[in-house]
C-alpha cells in the first residue's frame, strides 16, 4: 500500500455541458415558514479512492471478494441561514468487479469524476426542514445520468451528511426513527469447507448475531445447508444464491423447503421475476429479492407479480436514502417484508443502513456488523460495535461520524477535486 506521502492528486475537467449542475435542487419550494426559499450551494466535490482488504475472503456464487476498493465523496455546502460551510461524506458501495452488479469501483470513480460530480457542483440544495425534499432534489439533478445508482447514492449520502450536520440533526431523527438500536445479522460465505462454515456460524452466534445468511451456489447448497441447520436448529438461518440458478436448476432448492429457513434470497436471475413468482407459489419458505429490485418503482412490479415475500432493501443499490425510503413505503403498502443487506461497506455505509433499518417493517436483522473486523486496515470511520445482538443507531449530527484523518490518509491512494 502506498505511503500517505505518495498519494497523487488529480483534477478532472469538464466542458460547458456541466453547466446543468448549477440548476437548483427542488425547484422553487418555499421555506419551512412559507417565506423565502432557504438553500445551500454545493461549493466543492472531492473524491478519494481507498485500498482496503477483507480480513477473510468472502466467497459467493460469483467469486471470492478479498480486495475492497472504496470510493468516497466529500462535499462542502455553503449558504442558507447559518454562517460558514459544512462538509459531508458519502461512500460508494460498488465492489471491485462488476459481478454482483454492473457497477464496479473503477467505473464508479470515473462516472463520479466526469459526470455526476460536475453536475452536482454549483447546484443549490433547497432545505425546508424536510431532508427527503432535499434528497429528492439531489436525485433530480443527478437523474440526467442514466443508471449508476451506487455512484449517485455516494453523492446523495454526502449531501445528506453535510446538510444534517449543518442543522445539527441525525439521519435517524430526520427519518423519524425513534429506536436507538437495531438487530444485527451476519453473513457467511459459500460453505465449500463445511467445517469452516460451521465454525463461522458458531462464531457469529457467540458474538450475538440473531440471524445468519449463508451463500449458496449450484453444487454447494442443500447438503451443506441441511448440515448447518442440524447444528443450529433454532437459528434464524437464510441462504443467498445471488441469482445463480435457472428455473430448472432451482428444482434442487426444493430440498431446502423443510428446513424452516428465514428465506431463500435471489435464487434466480434478477430479471426473472416470473420465475420468482413461481417459487413463491411453490415453496413454503419465503422468497427474498435483492438484485432484482434496482429502484423504488421495481417494488410495484414485484408486488403486482407476487414475485417476493421479502425484499432486501439496500440504500446503496437503490440510489440513496431517498429512493430507499420510497421503496420502503411501497413495500409496506404492498405487505412485503423488508430487511437491510450489506455491501462490505465501511462504518459510514453501515451507519446509513442502521438508521434506515429503524423504520417500521424490517422483519429480519440487517447485515450491519461482522463477527470479526471486516478489513485488514483500520476503518477510517471507526467500527461497528455489536452489543446484545444489536448495533447502535447513530444519534449525532449527520449520517455518521466523520472519518479519522490519519486513518483516512493511510489508506487513500488517489484523490480528485471535481471541477465543472
Amino acid at each position: 500500500m502506498p505511503a500517505a506521502a505518495s498519494v497523487g492528486r488529480h483534477v478532472s475537467g469538464r466542458g460547458a455541458g456541466a453547466a446543468s449542475g448549477a440548476s437548483g435542487l427542488g425547484g422553487g419550494a418555499p421555506g419551512a415558514a412559507g417565506g423565502a426559499r432557504r438553500a445551500f450551494r454545493i461549493v466543492a466535490v472531492d473524491l478519494q479512492r481507498l485500498d482496503l482488504h477483507l480480513a477473510a475472503g468472502h466467497r459467493t456464487s460469483y467469486g471470492e471478494e478479498r480486495y475492497r476498493p472504496v470510493v468516497l465523496a466529500r462535499v462542502v455546502v455553503e449558504g442558507g441561514d447559518v454562517a460558514g460551510g459544512a462538509e459531508g461524506w458519502g461512500e460508494c458501495a460498488a465492489l471491485a468487479e462488476p459481478t454482483y452488479d454492473e457497477e464496479y469501483a473503477t467505473g464508479a470513480w470515473a462516472v463520479l469524476r466526469d459526470h455526476l460530480g460536475p453536475r452536482l457542483l454549483g447546484a443549490e440544495v433547497v432545505t425546508d426542514g424536510d431532508v427527503m425534499h432535499t434528497l429528492h432534489g439531489v436525485g433530480r439533478v443527478l437523474g440526467a445520468v442514466r443508471g449508476h445508482r451506487m455512484a449517485k447514492a455516494c453523492l446523495e449520502m454526502a449531501v445528506a451528511d453535510a446538510v444534517l450536520r449543518r442543522s445539527g440533526r441525525s439521519l435517524a431523527s430526520a427519518l423519524g426513527v425513534e429506536t436507538t438500536h437495531v438487530a444485527a445479522g451476519a453473513a457467511v460465505g459459500l460453505p465449500v469447507d463445511l467445517g469452516r462454515a460451521r465454525d463461522e456460524v458458531a462464531g457469529a452466534v457467540a458474538a450475538g448475531f440473531s440471524r445468519v445468511r449463508v451463500k449458496i451456489a449450484p453444487g454447494c447448497d442443500v447438503g451443506p445447508v441441511r448440515s448447518l441447520r442440524s447444528s443450529f436448529p433454532d437459528l434464524a438461518l437464510q441462504v443467498d444464491a445471488n441469482g445463480a440458478y435457472g428455473r430448472d436448476g432451482a428444482r434442487v432448492l426444493d430440498g431446502l423447503d423443510d428446513l424452516g429457513l428465514a428465506c431463500v434470497e435471489q435464487p434466480l436471475d434478477p430479471a426473472d421475476l416470473l420465475g420468482h413468482a413461481e417459487l413463491v407459489r411453490r415453496w413454503r419458505t419465503p422468497v427474498c429479492l435483492d438484485e432484482s429490485v434496482r429502484d423504488a418503482a421495481d417494488v410495484d412490479v414485484v408486488a403486482a407479480l407476487g414475485a417476493a415475500t421479502l425484499i432486501c432493501l439496500k440504500p446503496a443499490r437503490l440510489g440513496g436514502i431517498g429512493p430507499a425510503v420510497d421503496a420502503h413505503r411501497r413495500a409496506r403498502s404492498a405487505g412485503i417484508g423488508l430487511w437491510c443487506g450489506g455491501m462490505l461497506q465501511t462504518a459510514r455505509g453501515r451507519a446509513v443502513d442502521a438508521a434506515v433499518s429503524g423504520l417500521p417493517g424490517f422483519v429480519l436483522a440487517g447485515d450491519l456488523g461482522a463477527a470479526s473486523p471486516a478489513f485488514v486496515e483500520p476503518d477510517p470511520f471507526g467500527g461497528v460495535e455489536l452489543r446484545s445482538g444489536s448495533v447502535k443507531v447513530y444519534q449525532g449530527a449527520g449520517v455518521g461520524p466523520p472519518p479519522d484523518a490519519d486513518r483516512l490518509r493511510a489508506v487513500t491512494v488517489e484523490e480528485v477535486s471535481v471541477v465543472r
